[in-house]
């Protein structure tokens, strides 16, 4: 276990945690909790822990599966922020596209295409709804059917949507896609 082992080896190496802590600026408790289990250094200051102990990463590491598990859950939570964020920066063109659409026709109705604005304004609008059909359940976790509610508040803004998880809402949300789908065929066609 990584506290067994950085304990053992400042103590080997006639070290008090103060002395440990200044070289590695930060606290004596800090020191005192690696050594106790109670959290964990990060990788940067794991290597230079490796340095001043003079013991390989793979030594310190290799049988802490507590640890482990730890960096490949924050590896998993940093994913998921990353495509989060995907999300949000998606959803944040597609209302942008929508505005710079629209604002046309509200200060040049004259020189505006009116069937060009509707079909774009009906694509911006079935991109928006896929987006938030992912944003939405991305947002809510999945619980057991039986504990779902039809309705959940909005992720963004004030009020209630349609829970995507729960049966009836991913019926909902599909009647929605189908309608706004449905309805881009036909200015197309």
């Amino acid at each position: 276990m990584l506290a067994t082992t950085l304990k053992k080896r400042r103590i080997d190496l006639h070290l008090t945690q103060q002395a440990v802590a200044d070289q590695l600026h930060t606290s004596r408790q800090t020191i005192s909790n690696w050594e106790n289990g109670k959290n964990y250094p990060d990788v940067p200051m794991l290597v230079a822990i490796s340095n001043l102990y003079d013991l390989s990463l793979d030594d310190m590491l290799k049988q802490d599966t507590n640890y482990l598990n730890k960096v490949a859950n924050d590896y998993q939570l940093i994913n998921q922020q990353k495509k989060t964020h995907l999300l949000d920066y998606a959803l944040l063109l597609t209302l942008s596209g929508l505005v710079i659409i629209i604002l046309p026709t509200i200060f040049f109705k004259s020189l505006v295409n009116e069937q060009l604005t509707g079909l774009l304004v009906l694509v911006f609008t079935t991109i928006l709804v896929i987006l938030s059909y992912f944003k939405t359940v991305q947002f809510y976790s999945k619980q057991p059917r039986n504990k779902q509610s039809l309705l959940i508040p909005k992720v963004v803004g004030i009020g209630l949507t349609i829970n995507p998880n729960h049966p009836i809402g991913q019926i909902i949300w599909l009647f929605i896609l189908i309608f706004v789908v449905g309805s881009l065929l036909t200015v197309i066609f």
